[in-house]
């Protein structure tokens, strides 16, 4: 296949004025534009470690510079109350009330046209861009609210989005409804910016960040029947905005966050045969679940934390067996069955994670059960592979190994985005698994190669340019699926009898580059793993053959 690569700069090329690394031009050093780390960094006696481009936009840097910076102005305006302020006002959710389609395109309500309706009556006379312009109106008018909740719901579910799409919108766009805590706001607006493809709006994303971080430090202490929800649901956006940015702390802080609130307030006990049952902050007893749906809420809100937990949690919050987690919540149901098939869910609820790695059958089809399921077998492989003699849980590795493929075939056919997923977390819990085994088990290393190859086949059977947004955790698997389809290059290259021909592993390479190439534009850590697999790839050992 024809494939467009990108190799590293050759330090004997004079690089385009502003190709430079930031530490370089402060400097004023001759930069080599190497990556990750040019030559200048590398031997300066201080060794740079930061060593940043901002070719394609800022650098990770300064982009911590201008957030420590709204910090600092904010501080200074909690010491100087009676000064102006110069942060935006995001405590005014009144919009107009409209029918809301989750499957409608993200484009519905477009901010650029709002935005420069909006400029044009505040006669903006500072640019957006400018390091000093924290000079917004202190009171977004409803227009330009009312694209940044559209813009978010429309993606929503791609982010950990449990709650009842229909009733939140509702909630938010009617001008008699209950108004909703700031936290959640916040955190939904700052989505709504992240997901702006207008510079206009995106050079406000560090303020809007700052607000919800803000808002999320006092979540519990508020007083609306749902606070624990609320809370939880924030947490779980903040912690895909900190994965699909690459910063993976912050994302680990909020996840645990989210778990540590699902845990205290019984969420993984609803329906349990012991009569416990979630419980709502401040109150002194468990208030009465209300309806199937509210109840629906609570149960996706349990699993939407654990998937999260599973699939980037690493090293993950919870384990499970006789020592573990017992979870007695039910499988989750996609939300419009709460209401209209609430049979669904068994009157009583026992141990479903352990009786689902023991594969007792269950009736749990849905796409959100199926979800969690593949989850919990990708975190399973995680932990497995993580261990140190490996050679002591070689029947562990078979027992989830056919687990793995049990649950893979009983997958339906790839419909929606979940289910492209569900479908990649199966197999990318097979390469886990097998992958530390692969150079020394030839049975390991075709089961790996195996999966990946299938990974590639569901790509090419989709349009990814239409796909839109999607989960992050696709860059995990994909780049893996690379990462074993790399290492057959090599296997191949020593074992000509493989059963995989080099044309065959390097052009499936090549198909999940320009699949990922789609995503990383608008997704850092996508990006990151692309060039992860582009250094592997042409860099590895078919770099070195081409050249001889």
């Amino acid at each position: 296949m024809n494939q467009q690569v990108s190799f590293p700069a050759d330090s004997r090329q004079t690089l385009q004025k502003g190709r430079a690394c930031v530490n370089c031009r402060r400097r004023k050093v001759k930069c080599d534009g190497a990556k990750p780390l040019c030559g200048p960094c590398a031997t300066c006696p201080s060794a740079f470690s930061d060593c940043e481009y901002t070719a394609n936009g800022r650098s990770h840097s300064q982009i911590l510079e201008e957030q420590i910076s709204i910090l600092q102005t904010r501080i200074e305006e909690l010491e100087r109350p009676d000064q102006p302020r110069s942060f935006v006002s995001l405590s005014k959710p009144i919009i107009n009330r409209q029918p809301f389609s989750p499957s409608s395109p993200t484009n519905t309500i477009g901010l650029g046209p709002l935005l420069s309706q909006f400029h044009l009556q505040q006669k903006m006379s500072i640019c957006p861009n400018h390091p000093s312009a924290q000079s917004m109106p202190t009171e977004l008018p409803f227009f330009v609210l009312q694209a940044l909740v559209h813009n978010f719901l429309h993606s929503a579910s791609c982010f950990g989005f449990f709650l009842d799409t229909q009733a939140f919108h509702d909630a938010v766009t009617s001008r008699h409804g209950r108004r909703l805590p700031p936290v959640l706001m916040n955190v939904m607006y700052l989505w709504g910016v992240h997901l702006s493809k207008d510079d206009r709006i995106t050079a406000y994303e560090p303020a809007f960040l700052v607000h919800a971080l803000r808002s999320t430090a006092g979540s519990l202490s508020g007083t609306h029947p749902r606070t624990i929800l609320h809370s939880i649901q924030a947490s779980v956006l903040l912690a895909y905005y900190f994965i699909r940015n690459g910063r993976v702390l912050e994302s680990q802080y909020h996840i645990a966050a989210a778990m540590s609130i699902a845990l205290s307030a019984g969420l993984h006990r609803i329906r349990s045969p012991r009569g416990e049952r979630p419980q709502e902050f401040g109150e002194e007893r468990p208030p009465p679940l209300c309806s199937t749906a509210v109840e629906g809420e609570r149960i996706s809100a349990w699993w939407s934390v654990l998937t999260l937990n599973n699939c980037h949690g690493s090293p993950s919050n919870v384990s499970y067996g006789e020592c573990g987690l017992r979870i007695d919540t039910p499988w989750p149901l996609d939300m419009r069955d709460y209401v209209e098939h609430p049979h669904l869910l068994p009157s009583q609820s026992s141990e479903t994670v352990t009786k689902f790695l023991a594969d007792v059958p269950d009736n749990a089809r849905g796409d959100t059960a199926l979800h969690a399921k593949a989850s919990i077998l990708f975190e399973e492989a995680m932990r497995i592979s993580s261990r140190g003699d490996k050679r002591d849980y070689l029947h562990d590795i078979d027992i989830l190994d056919n687990r793995i493929d049990a649950l893979t075939a009983s997958l339906p056919p790839i419909r929606s985005k979940r289910m492209l997923v569900v479908h990649s977390l199966c197999h990318g819990a097979t390469i886990q698994l097998h992958r530390p085994f692969a150079k020394e088990r030839m049975c390991s290393f075709l089961k790996a190669l195996a999966a990946a190859r299938v990974i590639v086949h569901t790509i090419t059977r989709t349009d990814v340019p239409k796909l839109g947004l999607v989960d992050p955790v696709l860059a995990l698997l994909w780049s893996s699926a690379c990462f074993a389809l790399n290492a057959g290059i090599s296997r191949r290259q020593g074992n000509p009898k493989s059963c995989y021909s080099e044309a065959e592993v390097s052009d499936g390479v090549e198909v999940v580059i320009r699949a990922m190439e789609v995503f990383a534009p608008h997704c850092r850590l996508m990006n990151e793993k692309l060039n992860a697999v582009r250094r592997a790839y042409f860099e590895g050992p078919k770099a070195r053959k081409d050249s001889e």
